[in-house]
């Protein structure tokens, strides 16, 4: 019995997917081979071994480049050497010597000697926070470094040489630091002081810490708020930031500034470190300001000694909620922020 449409006939649906698809791609092939006549498959092979060629060049030539100008590079001036004798205490300390130019450098070279070897003292040169030579252990005998590379140092930047006499033996260190004088002397201008008012972002609490004039040192602010840790190597995070950082006091009386907005419930825990461990004859000075919408209040203003120990030196803790302020002068914590 036949009903309308299509008859039952049994149908091999493999060999019919077959053809339909030789159909399709012949239509397919035709329709490129009239519409695209001038793609050719068979010079795509040819085509990507050109373009293989040309990538190694176009990858490296930023590091030819870089070579080219350090190979050709024309740096005036003069070579010089200047040495110095370091008479290390038989205390357990780091030992700090420092380099200044009037004019711009360029480090070539360190060359360093010693009495009383011991095997365990290290030393570091350092350049605005730089570590030029990292722990260098001390050698037995002299040695020199060689820079392959010039560190450029501009006028009256400090270099820093650090002895770390883990041992407490004494000795004489004798150090030939060798460089280019370059003809240039290049000015920083110096910031106009800053105060709360040059803070540029959003704050409920902000926190103001001085040293003495004409020093070195350099001292640096942390903050802690849980596990958040706001310092020279890491400036902001979302509501918390280090605004204001500053180096040596030599040619200026800048404060370092921390300032915060939120957090409530929470606590900001106020550190202070020596980075350089140069001595400080006076006291730092720590002023805490609150901020609200009819104006500015400070909540207190903290005198205390900062101990030359390489660690951070607890101040205060603010309630961020309440605004009470307790001391933590007698807590420390590692560099890397442990207790």
């Amino acid at each position: 019995m036949r009903k309308e449409g299509l008859p039952k006939y049994i149908v091999n649906f493999d060999e019919l997917a077959h053809e339909l698809k030789v159909d399709l791609l012949n239509l397919i092939n035709s329709k490129l081979n009239s519409e695209y006549p001038q793609l050719n498959t068979d010079n795509l092979e040819s085509l990507l071994g050109d373009i293989r060629k040309l990538l190694p060049y176009e990858i490296y030539r930023g590091l030819k480049n870089n070579i080219d100008s350090f190979i050709y590079s024309n740096i005036e001036g003069i070579q010089k050497v200047e040495g110095r004798i370091i008479d290390v205490p038989p205390l357990i300390m780091k030992t700090t010597e420092i380099f200044q130019f009037e004019k711009d450098v360029f480090i070539t070279g360190l060359h360093i000697n010693q009495t009383g070897w011991k095997i365990n003292d290290t030393y570091s040169l350092e350049v605005m926070r730089k570590k030029l030579i990292t722990n260098a252990p001390t050698k037995e005998v002299g040695e020199h470094k060689y820079f392959n590379t010039f560190h450029k140092v501009l006028s009256n930047i400090p270099i820093y040489f650090n002895l770390d006499n883990k041992s407490g033996n004494s000795r004489q260190v004798i150090l030939d630091l060798e460089y280019i004088e370059g003809l240039e002397s290049t000015i920083i201008d110096t910031p106009i002081t800053p105060t709360i008012n040059d803070i540029k972002n959003d704050w409920d609490i902000a926190v103001v810490m001085n040293w003495e004039s004409g020093s070195l040192a350099d001292i640096d602010l942390h903050g802690f708020i849980g596990n958040k840790h706001i310092y020279f190597s890491k400036n902001s995070m979302e509501g918390f930031y280090l605004n204001f950082d500053f180096q040596s006091h030599v040619d200026n009386t800048n404060p370092e500034i921390i300032s915060i907005k939120g957090f409530k419930g929470q606590h900001l825990d106020i550190y202070a470190n020596n980075y350089n461990g140069i001595p400080l004859t006076q006291d730092i000075s720590i002023k805490i300001y609150n901020k609200k919408s009819y104006g500015t209040t400070l909540l207190k203003n903290i005198d205390f000694k900062l101990d030359n120990n390489g660690y951070l030196n607890g101040i205060c803790s603010i309630d961020l909620n309440t605004q009470v302020i307790t001391n933590l002068v007698n807590q420390i914590k590692t560099i890397n922020g442990g207790i």
